[in-house]
Formats: C-alpha cells, structure tokens, sequence
C-alpha cells in the first residue's frame, strides 16, 4: 500500500502533468524556415502560425498535399510497434486531411495524386511533418490519469507556391492528449493510437480553418 508521503508525490506529478499538456507549446525541431516568428491567429485553433503578408490564398485554384513524413529523431528509441503507428496514422491523417479540404471548398482542386506537384500556376503544395510522437505510458494513463502518461504529436507544416517555390504559410502544432480512464474508460485510456488519432482530427480541423480564414480576410497585409 502507498504511503501518504507516495500518493502526494503522485498527485502533484498528475497535477503538473494535467497543466503541461493544457498549455502545451510547439518544440522547434529545425525544420520550419523561422520559429520566432510564429505567433497564434485569432479564431484559428493552431498553436502557431505564420502568413506571408501578401499572400492570397483566392489566387490559387490547386492544392497538393504532399505525403506527411515522419522525422526519424521523434522515433529514435521507439520499437517497431511505434513506427507502424505512426505510419498507420499519418497515412490515415493525409487522406482525411484531403477529403475535409475537397470539401471545404477552398480550392477548385485538392489532391494527393503526384502529378499535381510538377502544375505550376496557381497551385499550392502543403508539405507536413511529424516532429514530435510518442504514444506516452497507457498503464499511467489508465492508473494515474490527470496527464500523467500522455500521448504526443507535434505536426509542423509548410505552404509552398509551387511557381516560386516560396513558402506562403508556416504553421506548428503540438498537441497532448492526456486520455484519462475516468472519462475515456480504461480500453480508451490505454489505446495510444486512438488518442493521437483524436489530436490529429483536431489538427485537421485547425488546418481546414487556417485556409478559411486567408480566403474570407485576403492578405494579412491589407489590414495594416
């Protein structure tokens, strides 16, 4: 049986977890062209964003998405179990990625298909990577809860005019998903896969709602 001393070390380890993944910030991983200047969009649930000042999203008819990749330092260390999740869930994000934004509307054309990446006028290509991915501890999660255990993802992304080869928009997310047996119950609680898989959804949505913002408010820079 735990001693009193035991349990208050626990608690207050779950009560620093619990703060730590509900203000979880983007770790920089180098692969963004500037983080410093990454900041939060109003109305738009990313972490971080940039948008090139003249950027017009309405002058591009054609998106491409790009295949996310997977930046091997997030599963140094990680067993072979771990890798085929994350490549189970990237695949599966790309593709509802897709669909979500075909449906929006943004665009007269998004596609994962290849040969829109060689189109080059009025096309856009939304290059993603996975910097951060660990599926946490599930027996924590299911035991402790309050955080402790938590699952991550960071996604970061890139925008790119595929004419100029300039990058449009930059954006980062990281996202802790503390999946708790008392309100997820124990088999949610310890499917780490599910739990990412939930994040990612979010990160979809934060992605479809970036691009409805630049069509609906044009270039950042006209409202200065």
């Amino acid at each position: 049986m735990l001693s009193k001393r035991k349990l208050k070390a626990i608690f207050v380890a779950a009560i620093a977890m619990t703060l730590l993944v509900g203000f979880s910030q983007v770790q920089p991983s180098g692969w963004l062209e500037d983080y410093h200047r990454l900041e939060h969009i109003g109305g738009v649930p990313l972490e971080q964003v940039w948008v090139n000042p003249e950027f017009d999203i309405r002058a591009y008819q054609t998106l491409y998405i790009a295949p996310v990749q997977v930046d091997q330092r997030a599963l140094r260390n990680r067993g072979d179990s771990t890798r085929e999740m994350a490549q189970r869930l990237v695949e599966a994000f790309r593709k509802s990625l897709n669909r979500t934004l075909q449906e929006a509307e943004i665009f007269r054309v998004v596609s994962t298909d290849p040969y829109f990446s060689t189109t080059k006028h009025g096309t856009l290509t939304l290059q993603m990577r996975v910097t951060q991915f660990s599926p946490g501890c599930p027996p924590v999660r299911a035991l402790i809860g309050f955080g402790a255990g938590a699952t991550k993802v960071q996604v970061e992304g890139k925008l790119i005019d595929n004419a100029t080869g300039e990058v449009m928009a930059e954006f980062a997310d990281l996202r802790m998903h503390p999946g708790g047996a008392l309100i997820w119950g124990v088999k949610t609680a310890m499917d780490s896969e599910y739990l990412i898989g939930v994040d990612l959804k979010q990160l979809i949505d934060g992605i479809a709602k970036l691009f409805v913002f630049l069509r609906e408010e044009g270039p950042i820079g006209n409202r200065y």
